[in-house]
């Protein structure tokens, strides 16, 4: 984490773990349900498949997510939230009730 003002900053401490672009996304599609990879980019349009491997592996390596490899003749990576990264899924639903609150005013506004 940067040296600072801020770098006892719990806002600034929880951001530099979730806070990029597609983080959340990620995190948000874990919280329904295991996925593999091809599932969590077409949940996510527009992201490269270069950018999503950094952001799985990033959040892996945080603890937030698990991978998990079968042992099947065809091999498939499965990704679910760790016992950490479900301590995110409040802070993902306060987020989602917001967004849609968001989303119904917008609407709302346009009728």
């Amino acid at each position: 984490m940067n040296e600072g003002p801020l770098a006892s900053c719990p806002l600034t401490a929880a951001l530099e773990i979730i806070g990029g672009k597609w983080q959340l996304i990620v995190l948000y599609a874990l919280t329904q349900q295991p996925r593999r990879f091809n599932e969590l980019q077409r949940l996510a349009p527009g992201v490269s498949h270069k950018v999503l491997t950094q952001t799985v592996r990033q959040l892996e390596t945080r603890g937030l997510i698990e991978r998990e490899v079968g042992s099947s003749a065809a091999p498939s990576v499965l990704y679910s939230l760790s016992e950490a990264g479900e301590t995110v899924r409040p802070i993902l639903a306060a987020m989602t009730a917001w967004g849609n609150e968001l989303l119904a005013a917008n609407l709302a506004a346009h009728q």
